[in-house]
């Protein structure tokens, strides 16, 4: 009776491992599926050399694409990110444009870039344009167009003559990549039209997320979500002031009521707590 039921145990036993080891063999021939369908790079007239250094820049990239900034000092971002994020999965497969509006200082940049940061490495290609309304006006919307081109593609050789051919190459190149693009700075409405035209131009849960003081230009371009970030309350905003005048959470002895004068006149706003608290660094009280 004992023999037989330690025969069984064996058998079971075998039985399991057999059923583990058919799953591993599954899973091995879904990773090799997945790498043979991983389209190669084409040399096409390029030297093998200049390539083979294209290779290790695109690698290093991917490598240092992590979540690189170090959110610790950024006061008050983790639950704006928290928040903004769920624009995102809200949308489930589809594709996604979330605008992210408010005054100047509000911290709109930085909460893009954060989000950027953290999962860029998740798409098939990414692109952060910075100082739309900059750059546009001092380079012209082409040479966006070949930015957003060569960061998603990974090729620095785009040959685009005009912005009609650059919004024809961006629908037919990206229309099947998931992408996460950031278009920060946004004022006017043609550059969204000639960088981010339409849901369509993108492969399925793509993330566009645009940057601007104008929320009518969002209404405007038909984003899927508006988030406006909040200003700091009081004691977040005395936190981050504190961190740039005496590189501690808390003032200095004797700098209490100074420093909540301070919080009051910057009213919540991160950029003007960073730059009192920067300029305010080593100071005395009267000074």
């Amino acid at each position: 009776m004992m023999l037989k039921a330690t025969s069984r145990a064996k058998e079971e036993t075998t039985a399991q491992v057999f059923e583990r080891r058919l799953e591993r063999m599954e899973t091995w021939k879904a990773a090799l599926r997945e790498v043979a369908n991983i389209s190669g790079w084409h040399l096409r007239d390029s030297h093998e050399s200049e390539y083979i250094q294209h290779i290790v820049e695109v690698i290093l990239h991917k490598l240092s694409s992590g979540f690189s900034s170090n959110t610790n000092n950024l006061v008050g971002i983790d639950s704006s990110a928290e928040e903004f994020i769920t624009s995102y999965y809200d949308r489930g497969n589809k594709v996604c444009m979330t605008g992210i509006c408010g005054m100047g200082g509000l911290g709109k940049t930085t909460l893009a870039r954060v989000v950027y940061d953290k999962f860029c490495s998740h798409f098939d290609g990414s692109s952060f344009i910075a100082n739309v309304r900059e750059e546009s006006e001092k380079y012209g919307l082409l040479q966006l167009q070949k930015q957003l081109l060569a960061d998603i593609l990974e090729d620095r050789n785009i040959d685009i003559r005009n912005v009609y051919q650059g919004v024809d190459m961006i629908k037919k190149r990206l229309h099947v990549k998931k992408v996460l693009l950031v278009l920060d700075d946004v004022n006017q409405i043609d550059q969204l039209e000639k960088l981010c035209g339409e849901y369509g131009w993108f492969g399925l849960e793509s993330w566009i997320i645009i940057t601007t003081r104008d929320e009518h230009l969002l209404v405007q371009h038909g984003v899927h979500k508006i988030f406006k970030p909040n200003s700091l309350n009081s004691d977040v905003a005395l936190k981050l002031l504190c961190l740039k005048a005496f590189k501690n959470e808390q003032p200095k002895e004797g700098y209490m009521q100074l420093s909540q004068g301070c919080v009051r006149y910057a009213n919540g706003l991160p950029l003007a707590l960073v730059t009192l608290g920067s300029f305010l660094a080593g100071r005395t009280m009267d000074e």
